[in-house]
């Protein structure tokens, strides 16, 4: 089951679901940025997870992971890559769309702040890979994370 929130607001999803990261660049065009999602993607060698690219417009990229130690092929989350073009510089943000909690077992006693979301370490070396990328293609980019790193 994907949850997209818990209760109300943000106070009732987990942490690890507010985790981003945010690029400037004033070299880059959209178009290379977005087309860095897919290398990025396909550079994640994570045990755990597996990314897919799926739709791509002008401004956005959607990905998702699958949760290889799950039976289920459904993607335990998705992601977009946003860009927003400004005068002289393109802004990148990642953001957690919809995600699967860990609950089996004593998870379920975690509140949900604290559970683990399935699938974020793939998400998180993602980020890493993708940032790399990002910064060697255009050296003075300006990368920044939040969330739970």
């Amino acid at each position: 089951m994907a949850l997209q929130s818990v209760g109300s607001g943000w106070e009732a999803r987990p942490l690890q679901s507010k985790a981003s990261m945010s690029v400037a660049t004033g070299v880059l065009s959209a178009t290379q940025v977005l087309d860095l999602v897919q290398a990025a993607a396909a550079a994640v060698e994570d045990e755990s997870g597996w990314l897919r690219v799926g739709e791509r417009t002008a401004n956005k990229v959607e990905v998702s992971i699958r949760d290889m130690t799950r039976e289920s092929t459904e993607p335990v989350l998705h992601f977009d890559v946003e860009v927003d073009r400004a005068v002289g510089r393109v802004t990148v943000r990642t953001t957690i769309t919809t995600y699967v909690v860990k609950s089996g077992g004593m998870s379920k006693m975690v509140p949900m702040a604290k559970r683990k979301i399935v699938g974020f370490t793939a998400y998180r070396d993602f980020m890493d890979k993708y940032s790399g990328m990002l910064q060697r293609a255009d050296p003075a980019a300006h990368v920044s994370f939040s969330g739970d790193w």
